[in-house]
């Protein structure tokens, strides 16, 4: 019998990213009893491994966890990764794939990067915050001029960019790491390519 695994993801943002991430999965072809997606957490990073983690020991028959949070203006960031590196030391997560899917300066970086490839640094600035800053760019893109968190069309407006943002980003991280940026520290940098790609091999397991 192939391999089938089953993935949980925990978000940070309880619309954005689960919104998103589920149209993604029944893109697929999977199912929620596959790919569960969760953003009922308290959005602090820190809460969002804890919550993942109380998930997972509620049911540990997932085979890969993710957590999907941002840097943003977040004073606990370096404590979750922290926090994710140390559950795959522990006991009960052996065997598993566990990963921080992190983003610098926020999950919106993931939408631009579908249009554009760039090491541009964003910072706060004026009024805006860095995040702020990067989702002022990213209304200047075609389907984006009024883009809000709320919104459930994102996936939609992107699907056919999807195998160019996997580069892009991949190439950013690349480029990142190279200059000595530290993991989970790069401006701008997201590992959702690297999520996106664990979630195609997993429904490309479900389809033998």
């Amino acid at each position: 019998m192939p391999e089938r695994r089953r993935v949980l993801i925990v978000c940070e943002g309880a619309k954005t990213e689960p919104i998103y991430l589920k149209t993604l999965v029944a893109s697929l072809g999977m199912t929620t009893a596959q790919v569960e997606v969760s953003g009922e957490g308290d959005p602090a990073p820190t809460s969002v491994v804890n919550f993942g983690e109380s998930k997972f020991k509620d049911d540990p028959d997932f085979d890969l966890v993710f957590f999907v949070f941002d840097r943003d203006s977040h004073k606990d960031y370096d404590a979750a990764w922290l926090l994710v590196e140390n559950l795959q030391k522990q006991p009960e997560f052996k065997g598993k794939v566990v990963a921080a899917i992190t983003s610098i300066p926020c999950f919106e970086i993931w939408f631009l990067l579908h249009f554009e490839a760039h090491a541009r640094p964003y910072e706060k600035g004026g009024r805006k915050s860095a995040c702020g800053n990067l989702i002022a760019v990213l209304k200047g893109k075609k389907g984006f001029e009024n883009y809000s968190k709320g919104r459930g069309d994102h996936f939609e407006l992107l699907h056919g960019r999807l195998p160019q943002a996997k580069i892009n980003a991949a190439r950013t991280l690349k480029q990142l790491r190279e200059v000595g940026a530290p993991e989970h520290h790069g401006n701008p940098t997201t590992l959702m390519h690297t999520l996106v790609d664990a979630l195609e091999k997993v429904a490309a397991e479900y389809k033998r």
